[in-house]
């Protein structure tokens, strides 16, 4: 709960501030007024993710029941009050190729929504809507439901009651740390469209525009306001869903599910150099070959839905891009990770990282920036 406002403030200044010129330059002109189609799609939308998220909130009350019966029921049969205290501890949960089958399903997923959704409404909003509230938070409280039913309710519920109080253990320093690494990733991000870029440089494999493609999958006939509606949910709502489902979630079941303790395997540990030097070490030994498979697989599954965004936005060229834009989600999602298990950044730093660079993509895709255009036609 702390780790929003800071990030957020700062965010919200960079859209704003390369907003400012457009909207001084446009103000009374259609664009800028919301219309009975704005209303339609935010309608729309809102209906999909709210059929969503009932149907979650059913089957984690279910969850809950089953865990607080599981509970109560171990507290009961315990003799002393030390072998109560012993059964209210879970114990760690046996390995399952079953369960591990289920959850990489669930990882590929969002993929699948993005392909199959995103193209048959030719609509990048209606995938991401369907994405964050079907894919990564019904289908999660689905695989919650069913486990408690299997009676490791309560384990679960002891696990991310404890990641919740973790949000809370420093959070202001771990938010700061996170922007300091988002702001040099969003302004990276600004110069390497401007010089790939066609206005900038024309080639075989320049990129036209971002903007134009966003158009063509379901913004064209939306307002200003509708986009700047957009990118806040994006910017802000899309770190918090991908950063429970990917590093927390996915991360913390798969690996049980295969009979890893990843709350204690290369869990990082702050050196007296301080929580940049540690996050260096960590980085220099979580490259391929020397960290856990499991933690580049739920990496290599929070990339590949990532493809059809590139396949989007860069159209005819996406193919050159798509190898290279893999590789790099990879490793920015092994990053995301590196820094939640990191006990001096954890997941306020990768929350705010995930904003900055999520922000950077808003700004770029949905909007023409005046005067330097960064979003338009060459």
């Amino acid at each position: 709960a702390r780790m929003a406002p800071p990030c957020s403030a700062m965010a919200v200044a960079v859209l704003v501030g390369a907003l400012l010129p457009a909207s001084a330059a446009a103000v009374g002109a259609p664009e800028w007024e919301w219309s009975r189609r704005d209303t339609a799609e935010l309608l729309k939308c809102f209906s999909l993710g709210a059929a969503c998220g009932t149907v979650a909130l059913f089957l984690l009350a279910l969850a809950g029941v089953a865990a607080h019966k599981q509970w109560r029921q171990a507290c009961d049969d315990a003799a002393s009050a030390e072998e109560a205290a012993a059964a209210a501890e879970p114990a760690p949960a046996p390995r399952s190729w079953l369960r591990a089958a289920a959850l990489v399903a669930i990882g590929l997923t969002p993929l699948a929504v993005c392909v199959v959704l995103g193209e048959a409404f030719r609509s990048v909003l209606v995938a991401m809507v369907v994405m964050h509230w079907g894919a990564m938070t019904a289908l999660p409280s689905l695989y919650f439901a069913v486990h408690a039913c299997q009676g490791r309710g309560y384990a679960a519920l002891c696990f991310y009651s404890d990641t919740f109080r973790e949000l809370q253990v420093d959070g202001e320093a771990k938010t700061l740390r996170g922007s300091v690494l988002g702001i040099p990733v969003l302004i990276i991000f600004v110069v390497a469209y401007v010089c790939f870029r066609c206005k900038t440089y024309p080639w075989a494999l320049c990129v036209k525009s971002f903007t134009g493609p966003m158009e063509e999958y379901g913004f064209e006939p939306h307002s200003m306001p509708f986009r700047v509606l957009t990118a806040a949910y994006f910017t802000f709502w899309n770190p918090v869903v991908e950063e429970f489902f990917w590093r927390v979630f996915l991360h913390h079941e798969l690996g049980e599910a295969l009979g890893c303790d990843v709350a204690k395997e290369e869990r990082l540990q702050p050196d007296e150099a301080g929580p940049w030097r540690s996050l260096l070490d960590g980085a220099v030994h979580a490259a391929p070959g020397r960290a856990p498979h499991l933690r580049w697989g739920v990496s290599a599954m929070y990339a590949s839905y990532h493809l059809w965004p590139i396949k989007v936005v860069l159209q005819q060229v996406w193919w050159a891009y798509a190898a290279m834009g893999f590789a790099s989600l990879l490793c920015l999602g092994r990053f995301f990770l590196l820094l939640r298990e990191h006990p001096r950044f954890g997941l306020p730093a990768a929350y705010v990282l995930h904003v900055w660079v999520d922000a950077a993509f808003a700004l770029l895709a949905l909007f023409k920036v005046h005067p330097y255009e960064l979003g338009q036609e060459p």
